[in-house]
């Protein structure tokens, strides 16, 4: 099924959004706009990289069409966003009368673009050249569930992945099976998904991968497009999940340096195949209930966590949000050990295709990192209800099977 029409079905008859993966797409962006937005205003909104083509080719050749163009150039700077940029350069009535909004170059652009023109309740669109984040399908108006238009310069995006698809396709990959555990898990514990994001999740995994560099168009472009995928099961069902809290507390912690792909995967295999070596009737609800301490002391065993690795207290307010005290905590582990055949039945696959990923590592050396480790284990306090991380940490498992 095609994304278009999958969004029109499960979100809105609203969302009508034009996708294009192509080479070259450069030469013809401007019949693309024309096509969306037949008349009127339009601002375009670049960055560095995308200056010269849309000062040379596009903005002339929107202007042959009878458009009127406004023009704004966004700059990385440590002291001012994108947004403040757009609403400096394009304040003073600029936008009035603007039918639509084109942001060429990163996720980041696009993101700061959708903002402006949700605020304007005018149409925006994308021609980008990085592979899509999450947030691709985010609302951009009370009457625009989602972008106009989002265009995929592969020549850009092949470039800027120097040609190599594996990191990219391994990080994909692993988000979806790390996000299967997850989705596993809550359904263990009487939490059903809606059956549209499951559909979308199945349609995000990957193509296989090509054994060789420089990819072909459709190579590069099914790729893209399971990304896209990925970013739909996204809108239709933001879901906090274990791998998204890591990489989240990661980037938030001081000096911790950045792991691949492959690196999550080989710690999820851990907690993983630790979770395996247990029977139904090993997993006591009493005895995970007794050590779980009362919020005020687990409360200041957390700020010295966060003091530890450089984060700000902010992030307590997702512990108290997440906490379980040792009734409920007792509940939901008798619950998980009534269906755990079940969850194991579902994780061991996906414990099997982590070890086929983790063998993907060139590094001769077998031990994870120990602030990898690290990471996982103080993640895994932050981590959201009914996810694997947040479980298997409650129940113990997470920290022997990191350091044993």
């Amino acid at each position: 099924m095609q994304i278009s029409d999958f969004l029109q079905k499960n979100l809105s008859p609203k969302a009508v959004t034009l996708l294009a993966y192509e080479s070259g797409i450069q030469a013809h962006l401007d019949a693309y706009l024309q096509q969306i937005w037949p008349e009127g205003r339009i601002a375009i909104i670049v960055e560095q990289q995308t200056r010269e083509y849309a000062e040379r080719t596009l903005v002339p050749a929107l202007n042959a069409h009878g458009f009127e163009t406004v023009y704004c150039l966004c700059v990385k700077s440590a002291g001012t966003s994108y947004r403040a940029q757009i609403d400096e350069s394009l304040g003073d009535g600029e936008l009035d009368g603007v039918v639509g909004m084109a942001a060429l170059g990163s996720n980041a652009l696009f993101d700061a673009v959708r903002q402006r023109a949700s605020m304007l309740d005018v149409g925006c669109c994308a021609l980008l050249q990085e592979l899509p984040g999450l947030d691709l399908f985010a609302s951009c108006g009370e009457n625009r569930p989602t972008p106009d238009a989002i265009f995929f310069d592969l020549d850009e995006i092949s470039r800027n992945l120097r040609g190599d698809l594996r990191e990219a396709h391994q990080s994909l990959e692993v988000d979806l099976y790390a996000l299967k555990v997850d989705i596993a898990t809550s359904h263990a514990l009487g939490h059903a998904m809606p059956a549209a994001f499951l559909d979308a999740l199945q349609e995000a995994m990957p193509p296989r991968m090509p054994q060789h560099t420089n990819p072909t168009e459709d190579e590069l472009a099914q790729l893209c497009e399971a990304f896209a995928w990925r970013a739909v099961a996204e809108r239709l069902c933001p879901k906090a999940n274990s791998l998204a809290t890591v990489r989240e507390y990661a980037n938030a912690a001081s000096d911790m340096p950045a792991f691949l792909p492959v690196q999550h995967a080989q710690m999820i295999a851990l907690i993983l195949d630790a979770a395996l070596e247990l029977e139904s009737l090993e997993i006591s609800a009493e005895d995970c209930a007794n050590k779980q301490p009362p919020k005020e002391i687990l409360r200041r065993t957390l700020q010295q966590i966060l003091l530890e690795d450089g984060l700000k207290f902010d992030w307590l307010e997702r512990a108290d949000a997440y906490f379980e005290d040792r009734v409920a905590l007792r509940h939901t582990i008798n619950a998980l050990a009534m269906n755990w055949d079940e969850l194991c039945a579902k994780m061991r696959p996906i414990a099997d295709m982590m070890h086929a990923i983790c063998a993907q590592i060139e590094d001769d050396e077998d031990e994870p990192d120990s602030m990898l480790k690290q990471l996982w284990l103080h993640a895994a306090r932050f981590a959201p209800k009914n996810t694997f991380l947040k479980l298997f940490n409650n129940m113990g498992i997470v920290e022997p099977a990191l350091y044993n």
